[in-house]
């Protein structure tokens, strides 16, 4: 037999550590001057950005910063561009930017629209900034 083939049963060796409580999570980990961060995403499918109130997220205890896609814009950060089957070895395929935070409209639910920086996760979703969107 083979060493490797389709079907064959691959062990698994990070059962035990998980199994008696010895798993080590991203979400485990602590270092110094660690932050946090939570997205403001859309619940709209298509809207206007009329604006982001960061102020109430921004005045919270252990909040860093609230960035917004004005910010982003300002900044000339640029976007995200998605993984694509020729960056696995696939055919080539046409590669859409995607903006890191939205500025002026979201298309679809679940558009980034704000990142809340703060000293822990619970700060963080405390007080996301409120979206004034205006649906199309």
């Amino acid at each position: 037999m083979n060493k490797f083939g389709i079907g064959q049963p691959v062990p698994r060796v990070e059962d035990p550590r998980f199994i008696t409580g010895r798993g080590r999570y991203v979400d485990d980990i602590e270092l110094p001057h660690q932050c946090h961060g939570v997205l403001a995403m859309s619940p709209h499918a298509h809207a206007r950005i009329r604006r982001v109130d960061t102020a109430k997220a921004k005045a919270a205890d252990g909040v860093i910063a609230v960035l917004t896609g004005a910010d982003v814009v300002a900044d000339k950060l640029g976007g995200l561009a998605p993984p694509m089957p020729e960056d696995m070895g696939g055919p080539k395929g046409f590669r859409s930017l995607r903006p890191i935070l939205v500025a002026d409209k979201v298309r679809a639910v679940g558009d980034r629209v704000a990142f809340v920086i703060a000293e822990t996760t619970a700060a963080a979703r405390r007080d996301r900034p409120i979206q004034s969107l205006r649906r199309q």
